[in-house]
């Protein structure tokens, strides 16, 4: 039994070996030859349809979780309180932007996702920027906190303005 481990062994790797070059001219998306020769397949006229995602009833509310925040910011008179509150606002907003965002790019082919997400991770850092500003701005500690999540709130709130925009134009009903 002994003798017979090494021929199972290299008969399995015989049949790996094979089997992997075997499939050598399959073409995996995004890798291997870029041949566009004549005979590369010629592309047909695509009709372009809805995304997946839209046939579903179902979109995430966050307006009132945002206006009940909101309401008890203003009721609020602690600054501790008053900078967690504004802080979960701040985080609401934001993830309402990357829902925005995200359904946006699933009405862009690949080229114009590439771009937008490019431009996307510009302002993102534009922000952090702005955030950061404000922050230092107004001495730092509870008071500088709460500047800097007003700030971060002011500059999602106007992304999301220009998205909406951009998703306008794009969106097939």
């Amino acid at each position: 039994m002994k003798t017979s481990a090494p021929f199972i062994r290299t008969g399995s790797l015989l049949t790996v070996i094979l089997l992997v070059s075997a499939c050598s001219s399959v073409q995996i998306p995004g890798f291997g030859n870029r041949d566009t020769s004549e005979s590369a397949p010629v592309e047909t006229a695509k009709v372009t349809e809805p995304p997946l995602i839209t046939s579903l009833d179902w979109t995430p509310n966050y307006t009132q979780p945002i206006r009940y925040l909101e309401a008890q910011l203003r009721e609020q008179t602690d600054n501790r309180a008053m900078g967690q509150t504004i802080t979960n606002i701040a985080y609401l907003y934001d993830a309402q932007l990357y829902v925005l965002f995200h359904e946006f790019l699933d009405y862009l082919p690949d080229t114009a996702r590439i771009r937008e997400i490019d431009e996307q991770n510009g302002w993102l850092d534009t922000r952090q920027e702005a955030v950061s500003e404000a922050f230092n701005r107004n001495g730092g500690g509870d008071a500088g906190s709460y500047h800097a999540a007003d700030m971060f709130i002011a500059q999602t709130r106007q992304r999301m303005s220009l998205i909406e925009q951009r998703l306008a134009g794009v969106k097939i009903q």
